[in-house]
C-alpha cells in the first residue's frame, strides 16, 4: 500500500511544479507588460496580479517584495537577447550573413515594447544600492558570456578580442540608442536606414 501511495505522490507532484513554473513565467511577463505600459512610477505588485490573473498570495509566494519581480522581469529581458544558434552554426555562414543575422536579432527585442519594461527597471536601480549591486552582478557575468560568444563566432576571422569586442559593444549602444529615438518621437519612426548604416559599417570591419 505504501508503494502505490509514494507511486501516486510522485505522479502528481509533477504537475504542480509544472503548474507552478508556468506561474511564476506568467507573472513574469505581467510584470514586464505594467513596466511597459505604466512604466515604473505607476508600477505595483497588485496590478501585476491581476494582469497574471493570479491572487495576491500566489505572488507573494513566488516573489516576496517589489524588487524580487522587478529584477526577475530584468533578467527575463535580458535573456531574451540571448542568440538563438550556436557559434559553430553561424561559423558556416558568410560574415556579413552572421552579421546580418545578429543585428535583426537584437533588434527585434531592443527595438520592442519589452525593452522600455527593461529601461523602466534599470533607470530606477541606480538609486536602489541592494538592487543595483544585484544586476550589475547578473549583467556583468552575462556580458563576459556574451563576449566569449562573439569570439567564437568571429574565431575563424583571426581578429583578435581586443578588436572583436568593443564592435559588439558598439553595435549594442548604437541600437539602444535607436530605441530611445523610437521612444522620444513614436514608434512609427523609420531608423531602418540608420541600421542599415550600422550593419554595412560592421561587416567592413569584421570581413576586412
Amino acid at each position: 500500500m505504501t508503494e502505490k501511495k509514494n507511486s501516486s505522490a510522485g505522479k502528481t507532484s509533477k504537475p504542480q511544479q509544472e503548474r507552478s513554473a508556468e506561474t511564476h513565467q506568467k507573472l513574469i511577463r505581467a510584470a514586464i507588460s505594467v513596466l511597459a505600459q505604466r512604466g515604473y512610477a505607476n508600477f505595483s505588485t497588485s496590478m501585476v496580479a491581476e494582469k497574471a490573473k493570479v491572487s495576491r498570495g500566489a505572488l507573494q509566494y513566488h516573489f516576496q517584495t517589489r524588487d524580487d519581480i522587478l529584477v526577475a522581469a530584468r533578467d527575463y529581458v535580458a535573456r531574451a537577447l540571448n542568440l538563438p544558434w550556436k557559434p559553430e552554426t553561424l561559423r558556416e555562414r558568410p560574415v556579413d550573413e552572421r552579421i546580418r543575422m545578429i543585428i535583426d536579432h537584437y533588434w527585434t527585442f531592443i527595438g520592442s515594447k519589452n525593452y522600455i519594461a527593461a529601461l523602466e527597471v534599470r533607470l530606477y536601480e541606480r538609486f536602489n544600492r541592494s538592487m543595483h549591486k544585484t544586476l550589475l552582478e547578473r549583467m556583468n557575468k552575462l556580458t563576459g558570456e556574451r563576449n566569449a560568444e562573439w569570439q567564437e563566432i568571429f574565431s575563424d576571422t583571426g581578429l583578435s578580442p581586443d578588436y572583436l569586442i568593443p564592435y559588439r559593444l558598439y553595435m549594442l549602444d548604437c541600437l539602444r540608442g535607436l530605441a530611445l529615438r523610437r521612444i522620444e518621437q513614436g514608434a512609427g519612426i523609420n531608423v531602418t536606414p540608420q541600421i542599415e548604416i550600422l550593419t554595412d559599417l560592421m561587416i567592413k570591419r569584421i570581413s576586412s
